[in-house]
């Protein structure tokens, strides 16, 4: 994953190194973010502080991260729809930044960004809001902490697009509103622009494209102010992909992992719990997290181009991480 950091950003973390949370930041810096500095580095040069900062910071780099210097991203002034021209992997970082639009841009609801000021506060999303250098968070299934999808609100992430792999998740028409429409709203909860859903289901074992669109969107309408793209991708039990792994429930958005179990079909119509143990959520910030992530979008789009060329797509066929082309 990679961060995007302008200087006053990177002095006002520098300033908050008395913060309790301040040394597992670093250290997600050094061993597990790219790291791009919105400024030359002759600019390190000529500031006491952060040339001491930086020979510090630069003992003990992860050996699969980088520090580069001299970037310029993203284009300035910021937009509400700046991440438009983001790609898969832009969507996925952090921006630490310092411009006049920068609350503009967050009230999207799209990416992580933060002003000076703010940089200990949106590096904690990294660790799933447990101030503490952990990437994985998991819940028991009908405790006193998780009896409905509204109670995980708190750790939603920013997202553009959520991927939901699950044979079962579309199967039963009188479980949507409490499972899968409320999971969506639930992970969308601070979103105030358009976002991309695909489902990735079991055609034999799904309700039909024109039933799920209308609730989905409305459902999303209600939470965001905005229709999202929704996309419904079927195979079949015959397994007619290249790849397998789709099999397994997983469920991607821009920052996180969910894993749930046997399906995210949780509560009855009731509200009562149906099945299922636990469900956890697995920070992308966490190197390898990313890349077993990404190769996942990898195998789905594999799978795509066969389903797309053989009528096994549905709906508006965008997407921030997939191609429906």
């Amino acid at each position: 994953m990679d961060i995007y950091i302008d200087k006053e950003n990177l002095l006002s973390l520098i300033n908050s190194r008395a913060e309790g949370l301040y040394n597992d930041c670093i250290k997600i810096l050094k061993k597990q973010l790219n790291v791009f500095f919105n400024f030359p580095i002759e600019e390190l040069k000529t500031n006491e502080k952060l040339t001491s900062w930086f020979a510090d910071f630069s003992q003990g780099v992860g050996e699969n991260n980088t520090f580069t210097f001299g970037s310029n991203f993203p284009s300035r002034p910021l937009k509400a729809n700046s991440h438009k021209s983001f790609n898969s992997h832009q969507l996925s970082s952090i921006y630490l930044i310092d411009d006049e639009k920068s609350d503009l841009f967050k009230s999207t609801g799209t990416v992580l960004i933060g002003k000076p000021g703010e940089e200990l506060t949106l590096l904690n999303n990294l660790f799933i809001l447990q101030n503490d250098y952990l990437f994985d968070k998991k819940w028991k299934i009908g405790s006193s902490n998780f009896q409905k999808w509204s109670d995980l609100d708190n750790y939603s992430q920013p997202v553009t697009d959520i991927i939901i792999v699950d044979p079962y998740v579309c199967s039963d028409s009188s479980l949507l509103e409490n499972n899968l429409l409320s999971f969506l709203s639930c992970i969308s909860n601070k979103v105030k622009t358009k976002i991309n859903i695909v489902i990735y289901t079991n055609t034999e074992k799904s309700l039909s494209y024109e039933y799920l669109s209308p609730l989905i969107r409305k459902k999303i309408n209600l939470i965001t102010g905005a229709n999202p793209n929704f996309t419904l991708v079927k195979y079949t039990d015959k397994r007619d992909v290249p790849s397998k792994a789709e099999h397994d429930r997983t469920i991607f958005t821009n920052y996180l992992r969910i894993y749930s179990g046997d399906t995210i079909n949780y509560f009855s119509n009731s509200g009562k719990l149906t099945k299922g143990r636990e469900i956890h959520f697995s920070s992308l910030a966490r190197d390898e997290n990313y890349l077993l992530a990404f190769e996942l979008i990898k195998d789905l789009q594999q799978n795509i181009n066969f389903l797309n060329k053989n009528g096994g797509v549905e709906g508006d066929k965008i997407s921030g991480y997939l191609n429906f082309d």
